[in-house]
């Protein structure tokens, strides 16, 4: 296999290059070039990282012709066209965890600044002046600060906090009340967050739903005289509506660390307005959280090429537990099913039906379905992969049904697979022999043993002897050396069914000389990639 090749765009840790060359991993570092530049680089890539700086939009993706992952140094994705990256097949990282305590004491330290006046002071005296009476402050203790978004950093916002004294209400649109409570949030609607908090500080994603959640409307029914904190996502936030409640005096105050427009258009009203601390969108940028996030992200991208399953996939729509270590064998047994599929049925306008039996199978049965769709789609779409899966059944009209069983009576994972054209119905079923040794061990209800590699000779016969030797001879006269031999007989029928593993590819002629043969027929060709049984 090829040495994976990863383009460092973006000013992280070198820390990050000496970790992924400890692996075995090529790494150019070329920070700083236009959008232009890097995206005349990226087809030669495997694999990418960026901090926020680099804009990943569509059209640099589509060029992004040997993509496998890009990692995202930091908690948010919002500078990577995700959508893209998904239908392309490639994986998106992120490092949820390492920027949290730095951009949770950021935006403390943002709010404080603006309570206690403390840029202005600085100014103030730095300029000569001794002025006491101009920079009287507020306090934290007993105010109600609205916490929008309970996750990491929310949550982390909220315990300093409430060691100030504060008393802490939350609101976050994916969480139950019962968790927000456990979160040590009293939970309320963004309604009454908006309505009745002293202080709201903002930490949830960009989103389509969450652009301009925060404008004129919200704004005009929050207390008089509440503060903003955002160190979240510019866009959030109605910039314009919030200048507006500044210089009406309806809010306060605003701490901001980030912008709708990055950077934003100077001087800027907003910006320069008495009552806002602002900040470059520096809230992640300490030290340690840079060393964390560079340092974590190398590491999974190594991971990543090195087999070992994927951590801290943002576009893996609910696949993140089928993406380990732990479930790649079970995951590639699925895969293979698809390819045997696809090639017998086809991939068009099909009907499937998935099954997992086993603890570790049934756990993950929707990632073993998106790779068994992988592995269906593999003929027609090269990239097709766990990721894209879910797009390319919509794309082609295949629908799946999956479930997920108990123990199986005679193997600890077993899955099986039925797909439907309007023309034909075909079963498999796989499984992992040891750690990685995938197997399929039925087709079309015959049990079988069967190495899924390389090229495989395919054909249904009389259940009578001397098939396999008329088989074996074709292919010894035209110098094809058989690896492996599996057959099972269809019981009560008198026919039998044949794979024959071979070291070389089978012609046209080759073919021709089987299915003339009177006890063979539905003779075809199945090809699988080499040593994927056991990789």
């Amino acid at each position: 296999m090829a040495t994976p090749r990863v383009l460092i765009a973006d000013a992280v840790s070198k820390d990050c290059d000496q970790i992924l060359r400890s692996h075995s991993i090529d790494v150019t570092r070329a920070v700083g070039l236009s959008p232009e530049e890097l995206g005349a680089m990226v087809h030669d890539y495997d694999g990418m990282i960026v901090r926020s700086a680099v804009k990943v939009d569509r059209s640099m993706i589509e060029r992004m012709n040997g993509m496998r992952a890009i990692g995202r140094a930091g908690t948010g994705v919002d500078n990577i066209d995700v959508v893209a990256a998904t239908e392309r097949g490639i994986i998106v990282m992120n490092v949820p965890e390492g920027n949290t305590i730095s951009a949770a004491e950021h935006a403390v330290a943002l709010l404080l600044s603006l309570l206690r006046k403390i840029p202005a002071a600085n100014a103030s005296i730095r300029s000569g002046a001794w002025d006491r009476k101009s920079f009287t402050g507020t306090e934290v203790l007993d105010k109600r600060v609205g916490i929008l978004g309970m996750g990491r950093i929310g949550r982390e916002v909220a315990v300093r906090l409430k060691a100030f004294g504060a008393t802490i209400i939350g609101h976050d649109p994916v969480l139950s009340a019962d968790a927000v409570r456990s979160l040590g949030a009293e939970p309320v609607t963004f309604d009454e967050l908006i309505e009745t908090s002293d202080i709201v500080s903002i930490h949830i994603p960009l989103l389509p739903e969450t652009r301009g959640l925060i404008g004129h409307a919200e704004l005009n029914r929050m207390r008089e005289g509440a503060i903003i904190v955002n160190a979240a996502r510019g866009g959030i936030v109605d910039e314009s509506a919030l200048l507006d409640a500044l210089n009406s005096g309806r809010i306060a105050g605003a701490a901001i660390d980030v912008y709708e427009k990055e950077p934003p258009e100077l001087p800027s009203p907003l910006v320069e307005h008495p009552n806002v601390v602002a900040t470059p969108h520096i809230a992640a940028s300490t030290r340690e959280a840079q060393e964390r996030v560079a340092i974590s992200i190398a590491h999974q991208l190594a991971e990543y090429f090195e087999g070992a399953g994927a951590r801290g996939v943002v576009n893996a729509r609910g696949l993140e537990g089928s993406l380990g270590s732990d479930a790649m064998p079970l995951m590639e047994a699925a895969r293979t099913l698809g390819v045997l599929l696809g090639q017998l049925v086809g991939c068009e306008d099909v009907g499937c039906r998935l099954t997992a039996y086993g603890a570790d199978a049934a756990e993950i049965v929707r990632g073993l379905s998106a790779s068994f769709l992988a592995g269906l789609f593999s003929q027609k779409e090269p990239a097709a992969n766990a990721i894209n899966a879910e797009l390319l059944a919509t794309r082609h009209n295949v629908k799946v049904m999956t479930a997920g069983e108990g123990a199986h009576a005679s193997y600890t994972n077993l899955i099986t697979a039925d797909v439907s054209s309007a023309t034909a119905t075909r079963s498999a079923a796989a499984t992992v022999f040891g750690h990685r040794d995938v197997r399929i061990v039925a087709l079309d209800g015959v049990d079988l043993d069967v190495r899924p590699e390389g090229t495989l000779l395919l054909f249904s016969n009389a259940d009578q002897p001397g098939v396999l030797a008329a088989v074996s001879g074709v292919l010894a006269r035209n110098g094809i050396n058989i690896a492996n031999v599996s057959l099972g007989r269809r019981e009560g029928v008198g026919k039998a069914l044949t794979v024959i593993r071979v070291d070389d590819p089978l012609n046209d002629e080759i073919m021709a000389e089987v299915t003339a043969l009177d006890m063979v027929e539905g003779a075809r060709i199945l090809r699988f990639p080499e040593g994927s049984a056991g990789r």
